[in-house]
């Protein structure tokens, strides 16, 4: 706990001319504000690909950033100007040799600038460049991180990124991706932050630091939030209920759950509501807002460890804690409450609506599906299993929902599926939604621990890896128009390929495995479902704590599993015929989409060819995702004749089955070889032996789809050794 930080070197070095090695062999004489630290990190950007000359004056210049009043009265770009929202940007030929990019703030120029730089990127030259003007939809755009340091569980998975988390290095790398993906909102979540941030005034002991420690800390947050603010990134801190450190729960004698030996594994059940615990937060809180300027906002989890009392002294706890700290501030920040089912919706909003006065920008979070929003596209339940919706019918007037989009579903494979992005924000384009957040529970994408060494390990930090992800998601975030031929060009700028579309055109196909089963298979909360391994553990749609021997889904599992998308049919009501009716999707037609979707995926990679090892991977992870296809398919047919065999009792109907499942263990089996070549078995929080299911303990520490082989094969006797439903 008391290690030091890695210090990074100044984040800019501020230059006039910018000249290097150019990809598009473009020269542009630029007009900008090199005191401005968004346009020089674009600037930056597009210098890898053009050379760049600063001229004295705007009207030598053939690329002009226009964001002044002044500047716009002079080029007489006041339309265009009024057109442009916060972060919005225009992208304007002023004559054939001239550029300008207008924007209204410093952001939306840093995104007009890398505009820019991605069209040449693509081939396109000053005379030829598109002009465009983009409005962010959505003012919100966040990544979710949870910080290693007294984390929500412990975990080898998610410890292993301490040293990584406090290197900025790391940080300028990550808060990089996400400027240039568009994302403007970092969230990051720890149990109880105060104590890695400040000594509390009236409670010193709460803080395990020596003061040169506790300075080494306070440089990391000055730092991190500095970077991300000369990148247009908010930054929040957000913490769960009710949690004090260590320290304070030994030296006050409360909150045994917070003892050193309770670590990761006291996040829920009841609270402490002592009106110490309540004074210690409400002061940190009100310290920590003056101590750090720079920082955008805080956030509430509600619900964990706040059991325990009526639901009303739950809320008013929230309110008489937090808003009462804001309140003491010596500036306004961002409050950010995440709701959930418990305490009710309707306490929530009214809480809100009734501090109003009192309370500035307000976002108010739910899981989108809960934790497996890699799927439907349309909300069917928020954290919790709650369908209300009284949090924003009717509209709200101070707050605005923000949808998390939780990824407990895949951490090895590569995935970006587009289509499914822009389906999800064609779902929910509400006037109430203020944006939404993305990450895992599970994962910190920090250290890259997934790889095992090789020719392909060509990147140093997790989220490297997992490029597509967040770029599709960030991109359409900012602009759900964004064309494929974007993600594409990157493809080819990051290979030096020209078949980039391609790649993309086969991820849009074998990344749909996991959003069928996500959709097909009902989960819940973290560990209830693993989609790209699929696993699952405790399904609370088939009855407390449901025994099984491996958390592995088994064909008895998908025959009468709940489904999250209302429109699939389960098996086991496709054979007795519950539920028939106009707009469902049956489980032939399910594996009919997935062989589909496998087959032509293969039949695309299957004709491109490279010698780069990291490429290769890259499209291994794509064959991979086909596999996992056409085995879903194979399992659902074989299921599908099972309970077929089952209810019917035609021995036929066995005989079919069990092909099927053999077609499903090739498949399972040919993924086996391509997966083992990049990981050895990885240590998964949904296997993780700290959990015990009624006695049942997880019989699996780490994870490779080779270690379920074994499972697969059962499914085969689960059908060899199966009778007629007397």
């Amino acid at each position: 706990m008391k290690k030091g930080l890695v210090i990074l070197l100044p984040i800019f070095m501020l230059a006039t001319l910018i000249t290097c090695n150019k990809l598009s062999h473009q020269s542009l004489t630029v007009f900008y504000q090199p005191d401005v630290h968004q346009q020089i990190f674009a600037m930056e950007k597009l210098g890898e690909i053009a050379n760049l000359k600063t001229a004295a004056n705007a009207n030598n210049a053939n690329l002009i950033v226009i964001v002044t009043e002044e500047l716009n009265k002079q080029f007489n770009v006041q339309a265009d100007y009024q057109a442009i929202t916060a972060e919005g940007f225009s992208l304007k030929r002023l004559g054939n040799e001239k550029l300008a990019i207008i924007a209204r703030d410093q952001t939306g120029a840093m995104y007009g600038i890398l505009e820019l730089a991605e069209q040449l990127h693509m081939g396109k030259t000053i005379q030829t460049v598109s002009e465009k003007s983009v409005n962010p939809q959505l003012p919100f755009r966040a990544i979710k991180f949870n910080l290693p340091w007294y984390s929500y569980r412990m975990h080898e998975s998610l410890q292993l990124h301490d040293s990584t988390c406090r290197d900025l290095n790391f940080w300028k790398a990550f808060l990089d991706q996400m400027a240039e993906n568009r994302f403007n909102a970092l969230t990051l979540w720890n149990m109880h932050p105060f104590t890695y941030m400040i000594r509390a005034k009236n409670f010193p002991e709460a803080c395990p630091f020596s003061d040169d420690e506790l300075k080494q800390w306070q440089h990391f947050w000055h730092s991190l939030f500095g970077m991300a603010k000369d990148r247009g990134i908010k930054t929040y801190m957000i913490n769960w209920n009710i949690f004090v450190s260590p320290e304070f729960a030994q030296a006050h004698n409360v909150a045994d759950y917070c003892l050193p030996e309770m670590l990761g594994k006291g996040y829920y059940g009841k609270g402490d509501y002592s009106p110490i615990i309540q004074k210690y937060t409400r002061e940190s809180m009100t310290q920590l807002i003056n101590e750090y300027p720079e920082l955008t906002g805080f956030g509430v989890s509600q619900n964990e460890r706040m059991q325990g009392v009526d639901e009303q002294i739950w809320q008013d706890w929230i309110v008489d804690t937090y808003f009462d700290a804001m309140d003491s501030a010596d500036h306004k920040i961002e409050f950010i409450m995440r709701a959930h089912t418990h305490p009710a919706p309707e306490l929530t909003r009214k809480a809100l609506e009734d501090n109003a006065y009192r309370l500035g920008t307000m976002y108010v979070p739910v899981k989108f599906n809960w934790s497996h929003a890699h799927g439907c596209p349309r909300l069917m339940y928020i954290h919790g299993g709650s369908r209300s919706k009284s949090l924003w019918e009717p509209t709200p007037k101070n707050y605005k929902m923000v949808f998390t989009m939780r990824n407990e579903d895949f951490f090895v494979l590569r995935w970006g599926q587009p289509d499914f992005v822009r389906d999800v924000l064609a779902e929910n384009n509400q006037n109430y939604i203020g944006g939404f957040m993305i990450g895992s529970e599970c994962l910190i994408p920090a250290k890259e621990y997934i790889t095992k060494p090789g020719p392909y390990l060509t990147w140093k930090y997790a989220f490297e890896k997992q490029w597509l992800f967040y770029m599709v998601w960030g991109r359409l975030l900012y602009d759900p128009t964004t064309s494929d031929d974007v993600f594409a060009n990157a493809f080819n700028q990051k290979y030096n390929i020209d078949f980039g579309d391609k790649l993309v055109a086969a991820h849009k196909l074998a990344d749909k495995m996991p959003l069928k089963l996500a959709s097909y298979y009902a989960g819940s909360w973290d560990f209830t479902l693993y989609s790209e391994g699929f696993l699952a553990g405790y399904v609370s749609n088939m009855g407390p704590y449901y025994d099984y021997v491996s958390p592995f889904i088994s064909v008895d599992e998908i025959i009468r599993t709940i489904t999250l998308d209302d429109r699939y049919l389960s098996i086991e009501d496709y054979i007795n015929g519950n539920n028939l009716g106009p707009g469902k999707i049956t489980p032939l037609q399910l594996a009919d989409e997935l062989e589909h979707d496998g087959n032509d995926a293969l039949a695309i990679i299957s004709a491109l060819k490279t010698n780069n090892p990291t490429l290769q991977h890259e499209i291994d992870d794509i064959h991979a995702w086909a596999l996992l296809s056409l085995y879903f398919s194979e399992k659902m047919r074989g299921g599908i004749a099972l309970q077929s065999y089952r209810v019917h009792g035609a021995s036929e109907k066995q005989t079919e089955s069990i092909q099927h499942l053999e077609s499903a263990l090739a498949y399972w089996e040919k993924l086996v070889t391509i997966t083992s070549h990049y990981i050895d078995d990885i240590p998964l929080l949904h296997l993780g032996d700290e959990f015990n299911n009624g006695g049942n303990a997880r019989n699996q520490a780490r994870f490779s789809w080779a270690n379920f082989t074994d499972e697969v094969r059962n499914d085969i006797e689960i059908a060899k050794t199966s009778s007629p439903v007397k």
